[in-house]
């Protein structure tokens, strides 16, 4: 068996977890006049400034917001919580106290935090499209799919033109197996969103798992936006190579270590279709030893190195190849069965 690297997903989301259980929807407390809080240390001119907007209109929930988005850019995560809670003590509907806080502890990974605030956020600020959005996202990552589409069609009746919300919702289409939604969402994503390069990357993935010959046209369009992705490449390589069309393949592959010359799957693959499409074994070894300057771990291009070797009866050089991808993987099968292969053949 020889080995193909696989094409580049593109994920939703960065989680790389879920949260633990849903939090009720809780309501803020009513609006009352915010204290100033106290000066953070080693406050300079600008915290003061802050501070001054701050003393001058307490109950302006902008003033908190401006001092907390400084306090996160500096690195003070606690200061710039507790100024958007003031915000909210002074207007419990400033959306963008709402949006700011849930994306601060988003990042920070507190999720169970995070889907408290949006689901206040939701409460108090209906009209805000980024918490619905952020909590459609976390619904589907709870496999919360009713959820997630409730929340996006809201978002969709607020704007129309909201071409993340076209995107999730391709995404849970295609998982439900429902093609024809799936295709249509995604491509509305990029009507509405003409420069909308992850959407073009999942049109791309999409059609090419559909074995729609548009792949193509949808991965050119991404990287025309993107001319340095190495990703759009990849899976445009990919899947020039798995309709037969290795010359264009090949050349992309070419292109993709021109973008990053550290790349191992692009002479990996390389050496892939020469041994396995053209039985150019010869150039199949030059490209596997390619990879593994790039990646010396790379068990996967020892065997096929190792395959290429033995089609040319180089059998020490083989057997050498199966021992390191052995070495490396030592419950690798078929290492083991060529191994005993070429044994039988010195």
């Amino acid at each position: 068996m020889k080995f193909n690297a696989p094409r580049i997903a593109n994920h939703l989301g960065l989680w790389v977890g879920v949260v633990a259980c849903c939090v009720l929807l809780s309501q803020c407390a009513d609006p009352v006049p915010a204290p100033v809080a106290e000066p953070v240390s080693g406050a300079d001119s600008t915290w003061t400034a802050l501070t001054a907007n701050i003393a001058a209109s307490p109950s302006s929930p902008e003033a908190y917001i401006a001092r907390a988005v400084w306090s996160a850019e500096q690195g003070l995560f606690s200061e710039a919580i507790s100024d958007l809670d003031l915000a909210l003590r002074a207007d419990s509907g400033a959306a963008t106290a709402w949006e700011y806080k849930a994306e601060l502890l988003y990042n920070a990974r507190d999720f169970e935090s995070t889907l408290s605030v949006l689901n206040r956020c939701v409460a108090n600020a209906p009209a805000s499209t980024a918490c619905r959005l952020r909590r459609a996202e976390m619904n589907i990552h709870l496999g919360q799919v009713e959820r997630a589409f409730d929340d996006l069609n809201a978002a969709l009746q607020l704007d129309n033109q909201l071409h993340e919300a076209y995107w999730m919702k391709g995404k849970l289409y295609e998982g439900l197996g429902n093609v024809d939604l799936a295709r249509s969402s995604y491509a509305t994503a990029v009507e509405v969103r003409p420069d909308f390069y992850d959407g073009f990357i999942a049109l791309g993935l999409f059609c090419a798992s559909q074995g729609d010959a548009l792949a193509e046209e949808y991965y050119r369009s991404a990287i025309e936006l993107r001319p340095k992705s190495v990703e759009a490449h990849y899976n445009l390589a990919m899947h020039l190579q798995e309709r037969g069309d290795f010359d264009d393949a090949q050349e992309t592959y070419d292109r993709i270590l021109e973008l990053d010359p550290n790349n191992a799957t692009a002479p990996f693959n390389q050496g892939y279709i020469h041994l396995e499409y053209r039985a150019n074994y010869a150039a199949a070894d030059s490209a596997f030893t390619e990879a593994l300057k790039r990646l010396p771990n790379y068990q996967q291009a020892y065997f096929n190195r190792g395959l290429a070797r033995e089609s040319m009866d180089r059998l020490e050089e083989a057997l050498a190849d199966y021992n390191e991808a052995l070495r490396l993987k030592p419950d690798y099968t078929e290492a083991a069965l060529a191994k005993g292969r070429v044994l039988k053949a010195l």
